[in-house]
């Protein structure tokens, strides 16, 4: 009687279980495949495909890529290209940003196909930028009228009046997309601030904490 009910439960079950496990490897050679597809870009040469990177920098973004130290793929957690130690222009105001870290995350299919390079946002992480107090309205007008996507993560902005030091803004976060959108935090004279945006550019709040 036993017999007859393995019997059973291995008629009726049997193609269930195997389709479970035809479902096991298939998904373990996904895995393999992705990881490969993701790991392989770590050892091209992005030397050769930095007057790409240039250009797409300056179409999308207006940054004028003067000097940076390295470029590499990261393909931990989020795929991204990482431009580290740059030198960047703002288009047209001719502003200087100094960059730590520059991280764009490309779509995937152009993670191989650099012919037709596209990107989903950029990150810039510890920043440095020295103005003159009459260029804030440019730095203002640059980011106000920013359509990609764009990150500024402890940015620290030195504000002069002919050369003479007037103020500094520390640790400042920005981003122009999420949850955060067009919410500015910062430090100034010791304090923190935060100042919201509303989405017409036509009224900010703004708070010291």
């Amino acid at each position: 009687m036993i017999n007859n009910f393995f019997k059973i439960i291995h008629t009726k079950y049997y193609r269930f279980f195997r389709f479970i496990f035809f479902l096991r490897y298939l998904l373990l050679i996904f895995i393999i495949s992705t990881a490969i597809f993701l790991i392989i870009p770590n050892f091209f040469n992005y030397e050769k495909r930095a007057k790409i990177l240039k250009n797409h920098l300056s179409k999308k973004y207006n940054f004028e890529l003067v000097s940076y130290k390295s470029i590499k793929f990261n393909s931990f957690l989020t795929p991204s290209l990482e431009i580290n130690d740059a030198k960047i222009n703002i288009k047209p105001y001719k502003i200087n940003l100094f960059v730590k870290n520059i991280k764009l995350t490309p779509k995937l299919i152009s993670i191989y196909n650099y012919d037709n390079f596209k990107t989903n946002k950029i990150f810039l992480k510890n920043n440095n930028i020295t103005l003159e107090a009459r260029e804030l309205k440019d730095l203002g007008n640059y980011l106000i009228n920013q359509n990609s996507k764009m990150k500024f993560d402890n940015l620290n902005l030195l504000i002069e009046n002919n050369s003479n030091r007037l103020a500094e803004i520390k640790r400042i976060r920005f981003s122009n997309f999420g949850y955060k959108k067009n919410l500015i935090r910062g430090e100034i004279f010791g304090k923190n601030f935060k100042v919201k945006i509303n989405e017409n550019f036509d009224k900010i709040n703004f708070y010291l904490i």
